[in-house]
């Protein structure tokens, strides 16, 4: 695996994922064509289905972590098939959670009458297409996992134009409407695990394989600690707007707009980073631990001069995005992309060391130090810097919950012991 395949691969995840994100942008838009509160009922049941989508990316996540360890032992084909099936089993159990739950979740954010029109249907084909996306995103980290990221991205391409078409056919030919949008994402993610799946064919994967107890223990225990850190951030961010907004907090609206402003900049920023702890989380396992170094190497030389350009761009540059893109001005502005790029290089190492982490399926251990982070260093100083009214306190959060979570996840590194941690699987009985 050389550094010119290695970026490829990473290229390939990157886009995917960005594809995925584009498709959900294009679902808003033909909703929002709608008559009514479509395009309200919409966002809120993004929103509120975030339990399905931790699931999503977690169950991906360490099914491909599980196959790259798998690869070494020659039982690739077994652990496509378990997990594969563990997958699907997970989706089944979302989509039963969500058929109770959702409706009473988007009436309670909406009224009762006003959500009427967008529950039954709408949430029935939602939930109902719950299993083929968690498969369909699970097989989809496979294959990047098996090199085969060029096909993701295929498909990836492929489905944009096929949901434009199904959209058009069931929400407005077929007079199907907001329930159409849903039912149309249901046939799509049905097709595409079925073409994914013989994606993976040629790799053994023959059936859904039932899995040992060992080996579901072992990957339900790492998927929900990897789904708790999916979520920790997202409820972390919550949490920090909910402190800029407190009524006792001196200063005006601009503190909570700018920041509010700033976290949405940050996710777009922070993208590739995350793209690059999943990509060595699911490609490290693959290989012996004495390789890992030299895989790393072309990806460090040339990752770390980019996050430090990255940062030069956004620090000179920082007022002109606010003024351009954000309609924000002033020190609360400036200063966080300020404080955010000074963090990126930390944010670098970061992707790597969470990335060696999870390769190692220390699962539990990321998500505890990422939590104490986001949720004891963070607010601390942005309590302090809002007492003060002093950007430059408060965004001191953005850099040093980072240094923490590193430090604590690179200590546990060089503490553990080379036997397997979090979702183990030695040979035929557990997760490999």
């Amino acid at each position: 695996m050389n550094g010119a395949s290695l970026w490829r691969g990473y290229w390939h995840l990157f886009a995917s994922a960005s594809a995925a994100a584009f498709i959900i942008q294009i679902n808003f838009a033909m909703v929002a064509r709608l008559d009514g509160r479509a395009s309200g009922a919409y966002a809120i049941l993004m929103r509120i289905t975030v339990l399905d989508v931790a699931v999503t990316i977690a169950s991906a996540a360490v099914a491909a972590i599980a196959l790259g360890h798998a690869q070494r032992n020659g039982e690739a084909a077994e652990a496509i098939e378990k997990t594969c099936a563990l997958a699907l089993a997970l989706g089944a159990t979302t989509a039963i959670f969500g058929y109770f739950a959702y409706p009473v979740l988007l009436g309670a954010l909406m009224g009762d009458a006003a959500a009427a029109p967008f529950v039954g249907a709408p949430i029935f084909w939602f939930v109902a297409g719950a299993p083929f996306r968690v498969l369909a995103n699970t097989q989809g980290f496979l294959l990047h996992a098996l090199g085969r990221g060029s096909s993701v991205f295929v498909w990836r391409l492929a489905e944009i134009p096929v949901r434009v078409g199904a959209n058009v056919l069931f929400m407005n030919l077929l007079e199907f409407g907001f329930a159409g949008c849903f039912f149309a994402g249901f046939i799509v993610t049905a097709g595409s695990s079925i073409w994914l799946w013989s994606r993976l064919a040629p790799h053994g994967a023959r059936r859904l394989r039932i899995p040992e107890a060992a080996f579901a223990r072992s990957f339900m225990s790492g998927t929900f600690w990897e789904a708790l850190r999916v979520l920790s951030p997202q409820a972390a961010m919550l949490f920090s707007l909910t402190l800029f907004s407190l009524p006792w907090q001196s200063g005006d609206g601009q503190r909570l707009d700018s920041y509010a402003a700033g976290q949405t900049f940050m996710l777009f920023i922070l993208g590739p980073l995350i793209t690059l702890t999943r990509f060595l989380a699911i490609r490290l396992p693959s290989r012996s631990h004495e390789e890992w170094m030299t895989t790393l190497a072309p990806m460090i030389r040339v990752g770390a001069p980019l996050a430090l350009t990255a940062a030069v761009l956004l620090m000179f540059g920082r007022d002109w995005i606010g003024a351009t893109f954000y309609r924000q001005h002033g020190d609360w502005w400036s200063v966080f992309v300020a404080a955010l790029a000074l963090s990126l290089p930390i944010r670098f190492v970061g992707g790597v060391v969470r990335g060696l982490a999870l390769a190692r399926r220390a699962f539990a251990k990321v998500t505890f130090a990422d939590a104490l982070a986001q949720w004891v260093v963070s607010p601390l100083f942005i309590l302090l810097g809002l007492s003060a009214n002093r950007p430059e306190i408060a965004y001191q959060s953005l850099i040093w919950s980072e240094v923490v979570g590193v430090f604590l996840i690179w200590r546990s590194l060089r503490s553990a012991s080379e036997a397997p941690v979090g979702v183990s699987l030695p040979c035929k009985g557990h997760v490999q």
